[in-house]
């Protein structure tokens, strides 16, 4: 990666805000060990692997991201 995305969660700049982090296990662009790193720093967030799937998860398996998404969502508690 060229851009230093730590620079972005460091200092816990991202605060309670939910926070779902995807990865594409076949991913070489981000290998999944970095998008865990980025997940990892960024304290409360969530972290998934959808399998058979590259960089660009929501183009090559939108049915898997969607899933994701409205698991992630639906766990959510309720604003008041």
């Amino acid at each position: 990666m060229t851009a230093n995305w730590q620079e972005g969660v460091t200092g816990n700049t991202i605060q309670n805000v939910p926070v779902l982090i995807i990865a594409g296990e076949e991913g070489s662009q981000v290998p999944v060990h970095v998008v865990r790193k980025m997940a990892d720093a960024i304290e409360g967030s969530t972290f998934r692997v959808l399998q058979h799937t590259a960089h660009l998860a929501a183009r090559e398996n939108p049915e898997g991201v969607n899933a994701e998404i409205d698991a992630f969502l639906a766990a959510l508690p309720d604003a008041a």
